[in-house]
């Protein structure tokens, strides 16, 4: 059957914790609505199902919440309503939500980094192609402040099963461990909430594929894996939208799922259960099991500066990107296996977009410094970064695009460059190398 995402975490997490920039990212829960009933979109009421559909839906979330709460180990604490919507319906209700939950500079600025870097083309729609991408590929989604789960009316027989045990569990996840607030977005916090969301996403999918009575043994991830990015790259949407953006869609699902088998293979969903009581906090802690049963935290990195620049510039955004985050970025550049292997060395991180105004527009530079856990993890990443990037390169429309090593960290900057107010990109006129030289050494001289 064609794999459709079947939660609605997707689009922030993809805008934000699963980039450099940081997973759909920011990686709030989204949802469709902010009470209990949903809301009709602009243009008209959503369509009333009959009685003897509404029985029938009634019924089969009935069943699959018994299923999935036995399975589990866990107890249904209340009903979940439900609610049949259009695709169209669905994403505008997603969209309203996003709007209310996430500042519309932070998603801007998502946007911006993604550019900076080369992972979108300079002129892409960053915010409008993710709305595109998670319309085409969104089967459900489970509304935490509702507390209601909403199914797309076009899922043929063989998705709607799977997507209804997806969805409860998201709700028992909520009633049993607040999952509702603990996914609400908190600045400063992208990389813990794109791990929580991982998690999630990954217990759910789990439950896709274990059964009614959860005995089904786990699904092969790199089954999961070719099946999900092949159901969204051939997707409409996909031709259409950046691989970066795509793998972001993606990446919460694999790798949540990775992490919950795991602690399956070692304690069956008790392990799952109890696993939630202290869920990871990093995404680092997902990808590295070791790391989670040690409670690893990601090293401290100082705030990063701006006066190589010049004056007038504020900061955007500013948080920590994670170690998937990272490797997903890297996988942009170099092969899988290359980008997995820089990426575990990964210790923390800090980015930020820094603006200034501008008569045409406003002026942008983006900065992000990795530190590795080791001077050698470090040296192996710049070792990477040789075979693909000169130490600085000037690029027509972007500006400089720069990196250097020094000890345990890895600085790249990019910029600044000036958006025009058309939504065009142009290179700023003291934009070049000696300025990035500067602001690598400035960002690198903290400790």
């Amino acid at each position: 059957m064609k794999r459709r995402i079947n939660a609605s975490w997707v689009l922030v997490a993809a805008a934000c914790s699963s980039s450099p920039v940081a997973e759909p990212r920011v990686a709030a829960r989204v949802s469709p609505a902010a009470s209990p009933q949903v809301q009709a979109p602009p243009g008209g009421a959503l369509e009333a199902p009959t009685a003897t559909a509404q029985d029938r839906e009634r019924n089969a979330m009935a069943k699959t919440l018994a299923d999935v709460a036995a399975a589990h180990g866990l107890t249904v604490l209340r009903p979940v309503p439900g609610q049949v919507v259009s695709r169209d319906q669905g994403i505008e209700l997603i969209i309203a939500k996003t709007k209310r939950d996430v500042p519309a500079e932070v998603l801007a600025a998502q946007g911006e980094m993604f550019s900076a870097l080369e992972l979108i083309p300079a002129d892409y729609p960053f915010v409008d192609g993710m709305f595109a991408m998670v319309k085409e590929n969104i089967a459900g989604f489970y509304d935490p402040d509702a507390d209601a789960m909403y199914l797309l009316d076009d899922l043929d027989d063989l998705a709607r099963g799977p997507t209804l045990a997806h969805e409860l569990v998201h709700a028992l996840q909520d009633q049993h461990f607040d999952l509702g607030t603990r996914l609400t977005y908190r600045p400063g916090q992208v990389d813990a909430l794109a791990a929580l969301s991982c998690f999630a996403e990954g217990d759910a999918t789990a439950a896709m594929f274990a059964g009614p009575d959860g005995s089904v043994a786990p699904l092969p991830v790199e089954t999961l894996r070719l099946s999900m990015n092949a159901s969204v790259a051939l997707s409409a949407a996909g031709a259409n939208t950046p691989p970066a953006m795509l793998a972001s869609l993606v990446a919460p699902y694999i790798d949540g799922y990775r992490f919950v088998s795991a602690l399956r293979e070692r304690g069956g969903w008790a392990e799952v259960n109890q696993a939630w009581l202290r869920p990871p906090s990093s995404t680092e802690q997902v990808l590295h099991l070791d790391k989670y049963d040690a409670n690893e935290a990601p090293l401290v990195v100082p705030p990063l500066k701006s006066a190589a620049l010049g004056e007038g510039w504020r900061t955007l955004d500013e948080d920590a990107a994670g170690e998937q985050a990272t490797r997903l970025t890297f996988e942009q550049w170099f092969t899988p296996p290359e980008a997995s292997r820089a990426a575990a060395g990964w210790g923390g991180d800090r980015y930020a977009l820094f603006a200034r105004s501008a008569t045409a527009g406003r002026e942008v530079a983006f900065a992000w410094r990795i530190r590795f856990d080791s001077p050698t993890e470090a040296a192996e990443a710049e070792a990477l970064m040789a075979t693909k990037f000169p130490a600085c390169r000037e690029r027509a429309t972007l500006g400089p695009l720069a990196w250097k090593r020094k000890a345990f960290d890895l600085a790249v900057v990019a910029g600044p460059f000036l958006r025009l107010a058309n939504g065009g990109a142009a290179t700023s006129p003291a934009a070049r190398c000696g300025v990035a030289r500067a602001w690598l050494a400035e960002l690198l001289a903290s400790p």
